[in-house]
């Protein structure tokens, strides 16, 4: 028992590193309110570009195509706009399906593997968007993301003094042989 509180002991031993190890959880603690919000604004893309791939699903059924049809008949045209305006759709259809299979495996994702999903579908051109203010969450998720952060803060602070000085050479003593 008194090796276990004399590490942690070790752990806490300077202001510097209490107030590291604080700012890292207190960091942390705001990832799931950052992931909400973030899922907010996923939601309104995908509302808008599902919107976008209904119009011209509509406009390929008038004309008795199917979208991929549709689209494939305005890239094979002779004319230049057509070409464009099937280029664009087809970029619609494909954003529609990125944002959809974003938003689903993020919302889907469990507290443990949220932070790795986020990373893997985010899109930081609407993660520009997010209207973030941070909060005090009370959530089980969020006392995680402390304890993670609590646990990195640690493991970073020691990593910041302990590698310079092991690639500097300070603290070594003379080699005795």
């Amino acid at each position: 028992m008194q090796f276990i509180t004399k590490y942690i002991g070790g752990f806490f031993g300077s202001l510097a590193e209490r107030l590291f190890v604080f700012f890292a959880a207190l960091m942390l603690s705001q990832a799931p309110q950052y992931m909400n919000l973030y899922l907010n604004v996923l939601s309104g893309a995908r509302a808008t570009d599902e919107k976008s791939v209904k119009e011209i699903a509509d406009k390929a059924a008038e004309l008795e195509m199917t979208t991929k049809q549709f689209i494939d008949d305005l890239t094979k045209s002779e004319s230049q706009a057509a070409k464009k305006s099937g280029e664009l759709h087809q970029s619609q259809l494909n954003n529609f399906e990125k944002v959809k299979l974003a938003f689903d495996a993020i919302k889907n994702a469990s507290a443990f593997s949220r932070p790795f999903i986020f990373l893997k579908h985010v899109d930081w051109a609407l993660a520009k968007n997010v209207q973030f203010q941070p909060a005090f969450p009370f959530t089980l998720e969020a006392l995680m993301y402390v304890i993670a952060g609590i646990i990195l803060g640690m493991l970073f602070y020691r990593a910041l003094l302990f590698f310079p000085k092991k690639w500097l050479g300070v603290g070594k003593k003379g080699a005795e042989y």
